[in-house]
C-alpha cells in the first residue's frame, strides 16, 4: 500500500493536518496551507515523456533505379546522387567515392530544401568571412585563403513535430525593504506558482549524419522548411546526398531536450513581478509526435594551411539556403588574451578617472 506524504513548500518539513484551522500546518516554519493548493503542487514531478512517430516509407523500385549509391572507403560515408553521375569525391574527407551496384532499401527523405546559394555566392561568403576577424590566427589573415575542395552536399536531417503538454511549478520570492529608526528591515514573501498548458512545436531539426559534427550542423540553423520540395531523384542532380546513418529514435533525445528547454523558457517568461524565481518541478509530455526525414543543403569548403612544416585542413560549412557560415577555425589565444587585457585596462582607467573626478568635484 502506497503512502502519500506532504512537505512544506517553504522549508520542506513534513506537514500535518490541523482540524482547528482545517489546513495543513508546518510545525517547523509555522506556515499553513490549503489542502487543495498543496495537492496541486504535489501532482507535478520532474518528468519527461516525449516521443515521435517514425516515418516508414521506403524507396520505390523506380526511385532506386534512378539513384546511384557511393561508399567512401576512407570514412565510410554512404552517399547518393542521380544515376548519371559517374565520378565524385566524398564531401566529408575528399577521398574518391566508389560506385555501388545499387542503393539499398531504407527510409527515404520526404522533402528536400533546394540550394538557393550558388557556388559563386558561397565562394564570396567564404572570402568575406576573414574580413575584420582580428582574433583569427595570422596564417588566415596574412596569406591567401585558397579553396582546396568545394562540395555541394545534401545533409540528412530529421524534423520533429509535436504538441507538448506541460505542468510546472516555480518557487518565487518578493522582497520588501524599509527602515525603522536605525534598523533596516527586509521582509521576504515566498510563493509557489503553478503553470500548465500546451505548446506546438514544428520542424525541430536534428542532424542525422554521424560524419557531420552536431556543433557545425546546429550552427547552420535555421532553415526554412516551408521552401522544401517533395523528394525526387532529379533534385539530386549536380550534388551529393548523404544517407542518414543515425536513426530517428537516436535523434529523439536531442529533439526532446530542445522541446523541454523551450517549454520551460516560455513558461518561465510568464512568471513576472518577483525578486527571484526558480523551477521546482517540471512535467512535459508529448502528443502527436512525428519525425520526418529531409535533406538540407550545405556547401562544404576546405582550405589547406602549412603550419610549422605540416599541412592542415580546415573545414567551412555554408547553409545552402541562407548563406550562414560556420567553421572549425580556432581563435588565436594570444591575441584574445591581449584583447581582454586591453579592454580591462581601458575599463580600469575609465573607472579610475571617474572616481578621481568625483573625489575632486568642486575643487578648483
Amino acid at each position: 500500500m502506497s503512502v502519500t506524504t506532504y512537505s512544506c513548500p517553504c522549508c520542506g518539513a513534513p506537514l500535518a493536518y490541523s482540524g482547528i484551522q482545517q489546513k495543513l500546518h508546518c510545525d517547523s516554519c509555522g506556515n499553513s496551507f490549503d489542502l487543495e493548493a498543496v495537492e496541486s503542487l504535489q501532482g507535478t514531478d520532474n518528468q519527461e515523456n516525449i516521443h515521435f512517430e517514425q516515418a516508414q516509407e521506403h524507396f520505390s523500385a523506380q526511385e532506386m533505379a534512378e539513384i546511384a549509391s557511393y561508399v567512401c572507403k576512407n570514412c565510410g560515408a554512404e552517399l547518393m546522387t542521380e544515376v548519371n553521375t559517374t565520378a565524385t569525391v566524398c564531401p566529408y574527407c575528399g577521398s574518391a567515392a566508389v560506385l555501388s551496384d545499387q542503393i539499398d532499401t531504407g527510409v527515404k527523405p520526404e522533402k528536400v530544401i533546394p540550394f538557393t546559394i550558388t557556388k559563386e555566392k558561397a565562394v564570396e561568403i567564404f572570402q568575406n568571412y576573414f574580413t575584420g576577424k582580428r582574433l583569427l590566427p595570422n596564417i588566415f589573415l596574412k596569406t591567401v585563403n585558397r579553396i582546396t575542395e568545394m562540395r555541394k552536399l545534401y545533409v540528412p536531417y530529421w524534423l520533429f513535430d509535436c504538441t507538448a503538454a506541460a505542468d510546472m511549478t516555480f518557487d518565487a520570492t518578493r522582497t520588501h525593504t524599509h527602515r525603522s529608526g536605525e534598523w533596516e528591515i527586509i521582509r521576504t514573501e515566498h510563493f509557489a506558482i503553478r503553470r500548465s498548458g500546451t505548446l506546438d512545436f514544428r520542424d525541430i531539426p536534428v542532424d542525422g549524419s554521424r560524419k557531420m559534427d552536431d556543433k557545425i550542423s546546429e550552427s547552420l540553423e535555421p532553415y526554412d522548411p516551408a521552401q522544401a520540395v517533395p523528394f525526387a531523384p532529379a533534385v539530386l542532380a549536380g550534388a551529393m546526398a548523404d544517407r542518414a546513418d543515425v536513426e530517428a529514435q537516436a535523434c529523439e533525445r536531442r529533439a526532446a531536450e530542445r522541446v523541454k528547454a523551450s517549454t520551460e523558457q516560455v513558461f518561465r517568461s510568464t512568471v513576472t513581478g518577483y525578486s527571484t524565481v526558480s523551477l521546482r518541478s517540471s512535467s512535459v509530455q508529448s502528443q502527436d509526435g512525428r519525425a520526418t526525414p529531409v535533406l538540407m543543403p550545405v556547401w562544404i569548403i576546405t582550405t589547406e594551411k602549412n603550419e610549422n612544416g605540416q599541412k592542415k585542413l580546415y573545414t567551412f560549412a555554408i547553409n545552402g539556403q541562407t548563406g550562414t557560415l560556420t567553421c572549425d577555425v580556432p581563435y588565436d589565444k594570444g591575441k584574445a588574451l591581449k584583447w581582454f587585457l586591453g579592454v580591462f585596462a581601458g575599463a580600469f582607467a575609465a573607472g579610475y578617472g571617474i572616481l578621481y573626478l568625483i573625489q575632486h568635484a568642486g575643487v578648483l
